[in-house]
């Protein structure tokens, strides 16, 4: 009777490990979260670090701040040498929730310019990394953007 116990325990066990396991949608995580990922992504985010290639890069004073509502509507401002310079924007997951896309007014803030797309390597309610790849004469180039919730 104890050894059937026993047994039923680590079944369940196991099966609740493989589970969670899976649950792991992006490359960096988060395993397990009980938020959504609508719910994990919108508020203030600031970029933190830019890494292009292998690299992170000075952000030399920028500061880059967007905020996503749960419209898929939202903002984004960048601080440099003592100007700032703000742009409406919306924004998109893509059917499977892997990637975000985004796109920001012109500069004559009538029309909204091209979606870009880039790959959610994680996501928790204060972390938010994308990685984008581009490809231009033979040259590929990948950046890994990694935000923080305010």
């Amino acid at each position: 009777m104890i050894m059937k116990k026993i047994a039923i325990i680590l079944s369940i066990f196991a099966a609740t490990t493989m589970i969670l396991s899976s649950c792991a949608k992006y490359e960096e995580g988060p395993s397990f979260t009980l938020l959504t990922k609508k719910a994990r992504i919108v508020g203030t985010w600031t970029l933190t670090e830019v890494t292009i290639n292998g690299t992170v890069e000075d952000l030399e004073g920028m500061i880059i701040k967007s905020t996503l509502e749960k419209d898929g509507t939202g903002s984004m401002a960048m601080t440099w040498a003592g100007f700032t310079f703000t742009s409406d924007l919306e924004w998109e997951f893509d059917e499977e929730k892997e990637h975000l896309r985004t796109r920001t007014k012109d500069v004559d803030e009538t029309e909204f310019g091209d979606w870009e797309e880039g790959e959610i390597i994680r996501l928790t309610n204060s972390e938010f990394w994308v990685r984008t790849i581009e490809t231009e004469n033979s040259v590929t180039v990948t950046t890994i953007t990694k935000m923080t919730k305010e």
